[in-house]
């Protein structure tokens, strides 16, 4: 999908990476069935390491620049009810990333064990389906809007401020 303005482009662009990351913990945890992963495994390592990384940094960065510079702007224009619902996505699925981060990092470091990787299943499962219903959310509802309402100056002060994030 491709949207005229530069910002709503830039968050189309992390939503892709999230779903790659997302689509790579889903294969992670259907390929190792009942036995724990191998850490040892480049695919694992290379899967566990993106997820120890980029949940903290690139979602948490993302759903602050939408918090503080576009829902403030939508409920300007009257319309908060987005934002209050993607705001409170935002809420359950920050904890939920940074508990998958954690347990990535330490599955890193010392491997799982039975209770770890019964946990990281469990905890990425839930993240996984918030994070495609709330992406969703934003590809069909949030980026069009921008689209809608940004002017070219205001994208590009907005692009430019979340490029600097990124």
């Amino acid at each position: 999908m491709e949207f005229t303005r530069r910002t709503a482009q830039l968050l189309h662009e992390d939503h892709h990476e999230t779903l790659v990351m997302i689509e790579n913990l889903e294969a992670m945890i259907a390929a190792a069935k009942r036995k724990l992963p191998d850490i040892n495994d480049s695919t694992v390592r290379s899967t566990l390491e993106k997820a120890a990384t980029s949940i903290q940094k690139e979602v948490r960065d993302h759903f602050a620049f939408e918090e503080s510079e576009l829902f403030t702007r939508l409920a300007e224009l009257g319309d908060e009810d987005i934002g209050n619902h993607l705001r409170d996505e935002h809420k359950a699925i920050l904890p939920l990333g940074v508990q998958v981060s954690d347990l990535a990092k330490a599955a890193l470091i010392e491997n799982f064990t039975d209770d770890s990787w019964q946990q990281f299943k469990e905890i990425a499962a839930e993240l996984i389906e918030r994070m495609l219903s709330h992406i969703q959310k934003e590809e069909m509802a949030l980026l069009p809007l921008l689209d809608e309402i940004l002017d070219s100056e205001t994208d590009f002060k907005l692009s430019e401020n979340y490029g600097s994030t990124h």
